[in-house]
């Protein structure tokens, strides 16, 4: 049976603010769903705000998890957030000059564009992750688009967390066809959640 680690080399995860809770259980559920799933290696994504909290956790998973493993650190944008203010005060988290945002669900694509644009021409990589949960992408899918165009590289989830709406799975399939998703988040890692099996599916579907 063809798992999703055969299409995917490298599974991306994210931790948030709720990871500092429930005496980290998502290092059971993360390291099931890596082997179940048969992936050759994993990232793991640390919001800044909380980095001191979890990287130890992190580093721990990673070392003691039997796979190939790393992590990033990523930062929450909102409508206020300066991007060029994050870039120059934290230029110790940014490796190779790649820049990953978080975005919050209520940003517009007009606070994003020009700091996308000028950020790659200094030859920043802005990787903007869960642009399905933006509420503006979710009313008008080619947000997206632009936000590509922009020079943003683009990861979603696919999943009905993050839901286009009554045609969800037709977005999908027609941002994949039109190439603008750039790689692919795991949204949800414990195998009793509603959303599990349904994300799987999506993705086998489309990739």
């Amino acid at each position: 049976m063809l798992k999703l680690g055969n299409l995917i080399d490298e599974d991306i995860f994210l931790l948030d603010c709720d990871s500092l809770h429930g005496n980290n259980s998502w290092f059971k559920d993360y390291k099931s769903y890596l082997k179940n799933n048969e992936f050759k290696s994993f990232r793991i994504g640390i919001p800044f705000a909380h980095k001191n909290k979890l990287i130890d956790f992190v580093n721990e998973f990673i070392e003691y998890s039997n796979f190939n493993g790393s992590y990033f650190v990523y930062f929450n944008i909102t409508n206020e957030t300066k991007l060029s203010t994050i870039i120059e005060n934290n230029q110790s988290e940014i490796i190779n000059k790649k820049v990953f945002l978080l975005p919050d669900k209520n940003i517009k694509y007009s606070k994003l564009s020009i700091d996308f644009w000028d950020m790659n021409l200094l030859g920043y990589e802005i990787y903007l992750l869960k642009c399905d949960g933006m509420k503006e992408c979710q009313n008008n899918p080619k947000i997206i688009n632009k936000l590509l165009q922009k020079g943003a590289i683009i990861g979603i989830t696919g999943s009905k967390k993050h839901s286009f709406g009554l045609l969800h799975k037709r977005i999908i399939n027609q941002l994949v066809k039109e190439k603008i998703v750039n790689f692919w988040i795991t949204e949800t890692i414990f195998e009793k959640d509603y959303n599990y099996s349904k994300e799987l599916k999506m993705k086998l579907e489309f990739i």
